[in-house]
């Protein structure tokens, strides 16, 4: 009787567990396939860009230097100075050189005079041919060299070459400037320059001519119009990428040279392209990308070959067709061939 009743418990504790077995998953409610949002594909036009980074240069940078050595006793010019072609900017200590010229003139007086008597002596044959040629040669060296130190003081007044504008002051009243040494450097021609470097993937679909349209940092609100003026003919060797010069012909006055400049560049324009959200373009082991396409309510693996991205989403050079119906919401629980629950469509605008 005691054996019987300590049974019983037992019996009835392996009865609940049974119920409780994988048989009990058959009565139980299947786990439902999973919810996913889907966007229908239409063809699109779209444009393909790169924006690139350079610095604002101004069309042409002119370096004013001494060709006379002297001691600076003016500068007449500052940064930002407007300046017109021919304006002074340095003037170098002439002294020395005048009193050069002095002399050299006080020569020339004398030689003329000598080629004068000699002239008339020669007339009169009182002097040989070869004499009057030495007073005639003489005189010639006596002009050249007073030539001469009348252009050394010319250089002592060094003017702008060029109309532009003062970019940088070089040089103080009391520094000695020596032949070749920069003095003031002008920003001449109209508008600004971008050089932006622009990889060989890219740069094929460029020409001159081109419209791009840059933006600078320090104005984010600006929108610049340029041109692409001319393409590098080479590429640099280690990144391989290519200078591009883009032309600005009217920025804003408070747009300056040497500011940070970003340029977007038109690519292509492809029409009846195909796009996925980026999220929704897979990668795997056995196939490198993929999207997850609706077939019914059945999900399926779809190979592709993406191409560029733009904004977000992910150009598809092949693989998908216009009304193909892509995944892009609930791609966890996914597998090929697996019934999924269907949300609605959302056409392409």
């Amino acid at each position: 009787m005691t054996r019987l009743a300590i049974l019983l418990p037992a019996i009835a504790a392996v009865s609940l567990l049974a119920g409780c077995g994988p048989g009990a998953n058959a009565t139980a409610a299947a786990a439902p396939p999973p919810q996913v949002r889907s966007i229908r594909l239409a063809p699109e036009d779209v444009v393909l860009t790169t924006t690139v980074v350079g610095t604002l240069e101004p069309a042409a940078r002119v370096v004013v230097a001494a060709q006379e050595e002297g001691v600076v006793t003016a500068v007449a010019v500052r940064e930002g100075d407007r300046v017109a072609a021919g304006d002074l900017v340095v003037q170098l200590d002439d002294r020395r050189i005048r009193a050069e010229l002095a002399e050299a003139e006080a020569r020339l007086l004398d030689a003329r005079a000598q080629a004068r008597r000699a002239s008339a002596l020669r007339g009169d044959g009182l002097i040989s041919v070869s004499e009057a040629d030495t007073i005639r040669a003489s005189e010639a060296m006596a002009e050249a060299r007073a030539e001469l130190l009348h252009t050394r003081v010319s250089f002592t007044r060094i003017t702008a070459p060029v109309a532009g504008v003062v970019l940088a002051r070089r040089v103080e009243v009391g520094n000695l400037a020596s032949a070749r040494t920069p003095l003031v450097e002008l920003a001449a021609g109209a508008g600004l320059l971008l050089r932006v470097p622009v990889s060989e993937l890219d740069v094929v679909h460029l020409r001159p001519g081109d419209k791009a349209t840059v933006r600078v940092d320090a104005l984010p609100d600006v929108t610049m119009a340029a041109r692409i003026a001319r393409i590098f003919p080479s590429a640099e060797g280690t990144t391989r990428q290519v200078t591009v010069e883009l032309s600005l012909v009217d920025p804003p006055a408070a747009v300056r040279p040497g500011f940070l400049a970003r340029a977007r560049l038109v690519l292509e324009s492809r029409k009846g392209a195909l796009l996925v959200p980026e999220a929704a373009l897979q990668r795997g082991s056995e196939t490198p990308n993929f999207v997850w396409v609706l077939d019914g309510d059945t999900a399926r693996v779809r190979p592709v070959e993406p191409a560029e991205r733009l904004d977000g989403r992910v150009v598809i050079r092949s693989g998908l067709s216009a009304g193909d119906e892509v995944v892009v919401e609930g791609l966890v629980r996914l597998r090929d061939g697996g019934e999924v629950q269907r949300a609605a469509a959302e056409a392409k605008p």
